[in-house]
């Protein structure tokens, strides 16, 4: 049976990343269409890095982002992110560690006890004020080491030259193939906001390098809290540093943390399934975009029939456009 054709587009993406010949997106969708990039499509992916996706009309807008932004359903009519929200089968949260985590990262039990004998701690970072998480990681950071000498390449904190990749390049694998040489790794995201979990925390778990996390208080939901040091489960600093020292200090009950999987039980690894899903329920109700309002959306309506307003409207018209409970 031949595949039906879609007409889609890309735009306001970060530089290097979802681009239109390589994206978890197009991987999806070729295994069911033929996908055309066009320059007027029915279906157009958009980021949070312009506002060129208002240049675009007479078509279906799908925000996502690896960002902490949540998606303004006055402007998409569908949209992907971190945050723990529903909308109807307009949202999927779909944080970028979906598609970049193995499922080999649940069974590390044959890892090797020489993982306990690496460098001590590593902070990789090169921002120093954006978010809440930038200047407690700086202090985090100075009283650990306190401690034991922290190996920071990064440009805050900077104590040691080594050679990254560009973050245009392969600065991701780059990384990666550093945190290999640690034992650990502070991890602290920029925000900490429910659901916001980044490669500040699965980069070093794919690293086998235990995260030292500060940031989404719902964690755990995904991943296994005996698998990282969770700075959200103590009082202080002091605490969670007393906690790394036992560690250090402790070849057996490092491992036993780094042999631990990586997820919850409950993780589901098939990442393919809940795109395509997503994705082809949008693309098989065809270009049908939602009839923007001055108060947000309504649902597409067949050509010559009008929607007859009442006294609700406005609340419904209210709850579908920014104001959203974020759980």
């Amino acid at each position: 049976m031949d595949k039906k054709t879609i007409k889609i587009n890309f735009t306001d993406t970060e530089k290097g990343y979802f681009n239109n010949d390589n994206n978890i997106f197009l991987d999806v969708l070729k295994e069911h269409y033929n996908v055309e990039i066009s320059d007027k499509p029915d279906f157009l992916f958009y980021s949070c890095f312009g506002d060129n996706y208002k240049n675009y009309s007479n078509c279906v807008k799908i925000f996502f982002t690896n960002e902490n932004f949540v998606p303004d359903f006055n402007e998409a009519d569908y949209g992907l992110g971190f945050h723990n929200l529903q909308f109807e089968d307009r949202y999927l949260r779909f944080p970028e560690y979906f598609y970049k985590l193995p499922a080999s990262v649940q069974d590390r039990s044959n890892l090797s006890e020489e993982l306990a004998n690496r460098n001590f701690c590593n902070f990789i970072y090169s921002n120093s004020k954006n978010g809440e998480g930038a200047p407690l990681r700086i202090e985090f950071c100075k009283k650990l080491q306190e401690y034991k000498h922290v190996d920071c390449p990064g440009k805050v904190l900077h104590n040691i030259d080594i050679d990254f990749a560009p973050r245009s390049g392969n600065w991701a694998d780059s990384k990666i193939e550093l945190l290999h040489n640690y034992k650990f790794t502070i991890a602290f995201e920029n925000r900490f906001t429910n659901g916001y979990t980044t490669e500040k925390l699965y980069q070093p778990v794919i690293a086998n390098s235990i995260p030292i996390y500060m940031g989404n208080p719902d964690v755990t939901k995904d991943f296994n809290p005996k698998a990282f040091i969770n700075c959200n489960d103590y009082k202080n600093f002091d605490e969670v540093i007393e906690v790394v020292k036992e560690l250090d200090n402790n070849n057996e009950k490092y491992m036993e943390m780094l042999r631990q999987p990586a997820m919850q039980e409950t993780y589901d690894f098939d990442y393919k399934r809940k795109i395509s899903e997503f994705l082809v329920n949008i693309i098989e109700k065809g270009n049908k975009p939602y009839v923007r309002q001055r108060n947000g959306f309504v649902r597409f309506v067949e050509k010559n029939f009008m929607p007859i307003k009442t006294k609700g409207m406005h609340k419904v018209l209210h709850i579908c456009g920014l104001k959203i409970k974020v759980g």
